[in-house]
Formats: C-alpha cells, sequence, structure tokens
C-alpha cells in the first residue's frame, strides 16, 4: 500500500469564542488517491454533523457503502410521503448559483453538495449512497479536507467491476463571455485554473495541478470556501450564506482576510474554485482523463461543462424540461 500525505484540521478557542484552524499532517496508511482501475465504494459508513452554508439549517450526513454500477446516490431521509433519491449527474441540476444543487423527477433537492463530491473524487469513490437529513449538505470548514480525512479513516473497498473512466478525445467546452470551462485530450489528469478578483488579497491566480499527484490533492483537500466581504449583505438578504461564518469560510475584505490565522496555501483562493471545478465535473460518475482549463469557473460553467462532456463521452440526454447548457448561474 502507498502512504499518502494528508491532513487533519484541529481547532483551538481563541478570545472571542471564534476557532482557529490548525493543520496537523499525519501519515494515512491506505491508498484512497492512488489511480485504481477497479470501482471502489467505501468500506464502513461515516457520519458527519454540522450547518448548511445558505440555509443555515443544522444537518447530518452519512456516506454509505454501495454496490458496483451504483454511482453516487444522495438520499433523503427526511422525506418519507414521496420518492427522496436523487441521483447525482449533470442533467440533475437544477440551480447554480453559490453552489450546486441537485433534484429529483418528484422535486426533492439536496444542495451544496461539491464539496463532498470533491472528496468522493479525490478518494476515488465511484459508488456511493449519501443519506442526509435536511436539505443541504454540512460545510464543516468549508473545504473537502474532513471529508477525505474521513473516508481514508474509513477505508476504500475494491468492487468487482472494472472503473469507467471519461477519456477525452475531441475538446469540449463552455463559455460565458470571458469565462470558460474545456476539457482537452490529454495523457493524463490535470487542471490549469485561473481567477480574478478585485480584491487585492485574492487577486489573479493561475494554477496548475496533476490530479495523481497526492500532493497537488492535498492542496485541493484542504482548501476552504471564500467571499468578498462587500458581498455578504446582498447574499444574505437573497437568502444566500445564512449559516455562513468565519469558522467555515474565508472573508476577505481589500487587501486582508478577516479570519484568525495564515491561508493554508498561498492559492488557497484559486485551489478552492479547482476543488468546487472537479466536484461538480464528478458528476458525470467518472474520473476524467484529459486536461482540464478554466478562466472565471463558477458553479453554472462548471455543471455545463458536465453535462457537455457527459453527452460527449457517454451520449447522457438531458432530464426532461432541464437543459443546464441553456441555463443560467
Amino acid at each position: 500500500k502507498k502512504h499518502v500525505r494528508s491532513f487533519a484540521l484541529t481547532h483551538r478557542n481563541v478570545g472571542s469564542g471564534a476557532r482557529v484552524y490548525v493543520r496537523r499532517q499525519k501519515q494515512v496508511h491506505e491508498h484512497p488517491m492512488s489511480k485504481p482501475t477497479r470501482q471502489h465504494t467505501i468500506a464502513t459508513a461515516v457520519a458527519f454533523q454540522g450547518i448548511g452554508l445558505h440555509s443555515g439549517i443544522e444537518c447530518n450526513a452519512v456516506i454509505n457503502p454501495a454496490t458496483a454500477g451504483d454511482g453516487i446516490i444522495f438520499r433523503r431521509v427526511d422525506v418519507a410521503d414521496t420518492e427522496n433519491q436523487i441521483a447525482a449527474a449533470p442533467e440533475r441540476v437544477v440551480r447554480a448559483r453559490h453552489g450546486t444543487t441537485i433534484a429529483n423527477a418528484s422535486g426533492v433537492s439536496v444542495s451544496t453538495i461539491e464539496h463532498i463530491m470533491a472528496a468522493l473524487a479525490l478518494t476515488n469513490i465511484d459508488n456511493a449512497i449519501i443519506d442526509v437529513d435536511g436539505p443541504e449538505i454540512p460545510i464543516l470548514d468549508g473545504s473537502a479536507a474532513q471529508f477525505v480525512q474521513a473516508i481514508a479513516e474509513a477505508g476504500i473497498a475494491p468492487l468487482d467491476a472494472v472503473r469507467r473512466m471519461a477519456s477525452v478525445h475531441e475538446p469540449v467546452k463552455v463559455t460565458d463571455n470571458d469565462r470558460s470551462v474545456s476539457i482537452e485530450p490529454y495523457q493524463g489528469r490535470r487542471i490549469e485554473l485561473e481567477i480574478e478578483f478585485d480584491d487585492c488579497m485574492i487577486g489573479r491566480q493561475h494554477l496548475s495541478l496533476d490530479l495523481d499527484n497526492p500532493a497537488d490533492l492535498v492542496k485541493l483537500a484542504t482548501a476552504r470556501t471564500f467571499c468578498q466581504l462587500n458581498e455578504v449583505e446582498m447574499l444574505r438578504a437573497a437568502g444566500l450564506i445564512q449559516g455562513g461564518g468565519l469558522t467555515n469560510s474565508l472573508v476577505v475584505d481589500g487587501d486582508r482576510i478577516l479570519n484568525d490565522g495564515p491561508l493554508r496555501d498561498p492559492a488557497e483562493f484559486a485551489l478552492h474554485k479547482a476543488l468546487d471545478l472537479i466536484g461538480d465535473l464528478y458528476l458525470i460518475g467518472a474520473p476524467i482523463e484529459g486536461l482540464i482549463r478554466a478562466k472565471k469557473p463558477g458553479h453554472d460553467l462548471n455543471t455545463r461543462a458536465a453535462l457537455a462532456l457527459s453527452r460527449r463521452v457517454f451520449n447522457a440526454a438531458p432530464a426532461a424540461g432541464r437543459d443546464p447548457l441553456r441555463a443560467s448561474a
């Protein structure tokens, strides 16, 4: 087995009751970030509890083992009078504004799925049933680190089925003015991403990562979500980030962050955008063999790219009455 570098996040209380997260390096004796050829599921169930970033509602989520070919399925255990399962698929996306929401034909939905989806992608989990007792996945610390760490500690179980790969032979690209996401033929799995914000704390950042390199995957997993201070009141007035705070997101004001403690990486903002992109693209249900390029990505473009790729590679059709390729954020 291969030793993979990972990080557990601990916290300590500071004067005002706020919490500062501290990275604690450890070795995980497992292979969750290797490159398997067989399908995998989680060996034992793992549970998470926390607040929903946008709903502000306390919720619980459990990642359960599943059988080969099941894919990723979300199950609303608080819904009993109608179909409560939602397959993770790009044609199931109904909203992609400041997070990704999927719904089934009965209108039952689950939101902010991108971080847990990214964790499943980073740990090569092909099949899982995710029980959630509310409308949203817990935001935890705003990254995918706690999901990844829990999956690694639970173990990865191989299944008797060949893993499906999304091999890109022709470029797939979606655009929105100067924003774009493309997936191009490439011998390997790589992501190149650029972001640009007015705040000088963020500014323009560019990164290039090897998605088969465990060190790069650790950087991705630990990158936290962020917002600009001047957006906070507007977002809350729109019913968003009701559960947001300095313990689960970075808040940027000009040339400073309001959180205690330093960034986890100088490129943490770009890394988190890449994490979101990986989570949204994993809606296709397979790892991508190709080069992912993104300029100023967001969930709207990410999910449109996932649908376009799924149609190109797997001949997937959109759900009736829903077409994210034509949808706005």
